[in-house]
């Protein structure tokens, strides 16, 4: 079984890499969603937190994916072109999300 705290550093790292990413689109409210959340599982690293805690920090990411406005509709475009550097935008996005999905499964695991 995987140490939770494990996952927690794989979660920071993998939000480290896209928050970086976003932080090259100026006008995108995206890049500070997951700055919170960066934030958030820093704080967590080496306290006593509990499972709850990391629950409610990998739904916070979660939550902006899927359905009609959210991150998953989200293009960095501007001036008709991508913007350059965006384009491991894909790849850190799903590294993002696997690793918070990973954070709740651990939790519903252990909740059993």
């Amino acid at each position: 079984m995987t140490n939770p705290q494990t996952h927690l550093n794989e979660l920071i790292a993998h939000l480290a890499v896209l928050t970086d990413i976003l932080a090259l689109d100026a006008d995108s409210h995206w890049g500070a969603h997951f700055h919170n959340c960066l934030t958030t599982a820093r704080s967590l690293v080496g306290s006593s937190h509990d499972g709850e805690e990391l629950a409610g920090l990998a739904c916070s990411v979660m939550s902006v994916y899927g359905g009609m406005g959210s991150f998953n509709d989200y293009a960095p475009w501007q001036n008709g072109r991508c913007i350059a550097g965006m384009e491991s935008l894909d790849e850190a996005s799903n590294r993002v999300y696997m690793a918070a999905r990973a954070i709740r499964l651990r939790n519903a695991t252990d909740a059993d």
